[in-house]
């Protein structure tokens, strides 16, 4: 068939009625402590181990797209992959684990939506009282996955370019699937005040595709899309392309102006202002831990990991504890304290709840950027 018009719904898309009412949401409290201690602790002790404020469960290393920037996942890979995701009630366990010690959940992948079990996992997450519940996709498949919208505070799709040529082109994939994963952000934009979640596009920014964010981002003003940019890395190292970039740092400008100005765009000034330079920091990994797809927690972060140097890696599996906590304590005995002055990384989910923490003020200003801004619920009126 042809492939979709961009400015209708994609074929196929089933009617789901949203939920009667949210599942309510814990208030946040043990979220605060953890806060003000890491605070604490990052100002005036020497003691690198944050609380965690926010948990990123990768609940399958499968993908469906060969996207050329990602150096983790990919369809070509899945054959090499294994132990690429848990059956239903292990993974619901994995969840349970996590809800004794954060309260602050992030659903992804490989392709978090090919978890047979997806559905059900948001579902428990929800009933846990997670406080914020985000998912992180590439869209394809979200129209046979609509029963998770209703428990989501955040719905992460990403799109790096409206050109669906380019885009086909940097999936790998089969052409027209740029073209569908358009019109399924369409879609869900649309659905945000029924489901009562937030949508935010992610766009990866590489140095060939730079006026392509800036199209993408004025795509997510004219639909009530919140826009966030995440720099390429290459060896967890910004690339080297945009370092020194003047219009990649005209881009991170025209972010900023925008989110000046009261558009959506995710992130913090302190983060953005940062991705202008890519300043040296103290990253603090263990604000936002690391859970596999077989339920190993790793410490204090998987480019720390992966280096296999002695300061990082597997310490536990959370199917063998009944607390967060005791897993957790157990990769800090072995491992010890995160690198001093680490700058493995730029990306959002490390270098900006460590910029903040030393920022506590700014921090207050913010918050709700890091942990995802609280859905409205589709009882409230729009």
């Amino acid at each position: 068939g042809a492939s979709p018009d961009t400015r209708a719904e994609p074929p196929g898309l089933r009617a789901v009625s949203p939920a009667a009412r949210r599942l309510p949401r814990s208030t946040g409290l043990a979220t605060a402590r953890h806060f003000v201690q890491n605070v604490f602790r990052a100002r005036f002790t020497a003691n690198r181990v944050m609380r965690p404020m926010v948990a990123t469960y990768h609940v399958t290393s499968y993908c469906n797209l060969n996207c050329t920037y990602c150096e983790d996942f990919g369809l070509a890979k899945n054959a090499r992959m294994t132990n690429a995701l848990l059956p239903r009630e292990q993974a619901m366990e994995v969840v349970r684990v996590i809800r004794t010690g954060v309260e602050n959940i992030i659903f992804t992948g490989g392709e978090t939506l090919l978890h047979p079990a997806i559905e059900d996992l948001v579902a428990y997450a929800a009933r846990l009282r997670f406080r914020y519940i985000t998912l992180i996709t590439n869209g394809v498949l979200l129209p046979k996955r609509e029963r998770v919208l209703p428990h989501l505070s955040r719905l992460v799709i990403s799109l790096d370019s409206l050109d669906t040529g380019a885009w086909d082109a940097i999936l790998a994939t089969r052409p027209g699937t740029a073209a569908r994963i358009v019109a399924v952000i369409e879609r869900y934009a649309r659905l945000q005040d029924t489901y009562g979640y937030r949508l935010v596009v992610n766009c990866v920014v590489m140095p060939k595709t730079i006026r392509m964010a800036r199209d993408v981002m004025e795509f997510c003003v004219r639909n009530r899309i919140g826009f966030s940019m995440s720099p390429q890395g290459v060896n967890d190292q910004p690339h080297t392309d945009l370092v020194d970039n003047t219009e990649y740092r005209a881009l991170v400008e025209d972010v900023l102006r925008m989110k000046r100005a009261g558009h959506d765009a995710v992130g913090s000034t302190v983060y953005l202002e940062h991705m202008l330079r890519f300043d040296e920091f103290q990253c603090y990994p263990t604000l936002n831990v690391r859970i596999m797809q077989n339920g190993d927690l790793v410490y204090p972060c998987r480019p720390i990991a992966e280096r296999d140097d002695g300061q990082g890696g597997v310490a536990a599996n959370l199917l063998d504890f009944e607390r967060f906590e005791d897993a957790f304590a157990l990769a800090v005995g072995r491992y010890g304290q995160p690198p001093k002055g680490c700058r493995s990384c730029f990306q959002q989910c490390f270098a900006e709840p460590s910029l903040l923490i030393r920022r506590p003020f700014r921090a207050l200003a913010e918050l709700r950027r890091y942990t995802a801004a609280p859905a409205r619920s589709p009882a409230e009126p729009t």
